[in-house]
């Protein structure tokens, strides 16, 4: 009997600490074939500025000029919101739409780093651990709003509007909003 308890004592050990070794890694990046670097998994917005990101990144978040007067009647709603980008940093609409959301956001003064999750994920829009399961990601970017842990809705490539400001006010006054390559 003290066997079987050292035993399992042991072994529930051992579990215990290799799971506390085996956290996700932060601004994971991979080197792709062709030389260029990803981001996969999750990340902060800080990496964007390194060298890797920064000639796409800093020019479009430099240049856009948020649209204030689109945001104005939701700019206190902001806050009740969860956000998750999933993104590819290898693509033109993401290196696009990306910085222009940081900027949005920022604007609203929306706590980007408490309530917002960035996702890189590759060419066939999976993450390093695999965040993008049972999120229907075919697209990126996928931005998708929660609201009391329950998506209400997302924004899918680029906006519908033409206006990320513009669809992100829709969202935030319940106006039903299609997404791009919705299914019917």
């Amino acid at each position: 009997m003290k066997n079987l308890f050292r035993f399992l004592f042991s072994t529930l050990l051992v579990i215990t600490l290799i799971g506390c070794t085996q956290q996700k890694v932060l601004n994971r990046h991979i080197k792709l074939e062709t030389g260029e670097r990803i981001l996969t998994g999750e990340f902060d917005q800080s990496v964007l500025k390194e060298k890797y990101y920064a000639s796409w990144y800093d020019p479009e978040y430099t240049s856009y000029e948020v649209e204030t007067e689109k945001l104005k009647d939701v700019k206190s709603e902001f806050r009740k919101y969860e956000i998750e980008a999933f993104v590819g940093t290898w693509c033109s609409d993401s290196q696009r739409e990306l910085p222009r959301l940081l900027k949005i956001l920022e604007s609203v003064k929306y706590p980007i780093a408490n309530k917002m999750k960035l996702y890189g994920v590759n060419s066939q829009k999976k993450s390093f651990y695999g965040e993008e399961i049972g999120k229907d990601i075919s697209h990126v970017p996928t931005i998708i709003f929660y609201l009391k842990g329950k998506e209400v809705s997302r924004i899918v490539e680029s906006p519908m509007t033409g206006y990320l400001e513009e669809d992100m006010a829709m969202i935030i006054k319940g106006t039903p909003l299609t997404p791009n390559y919705a299914e019917d």
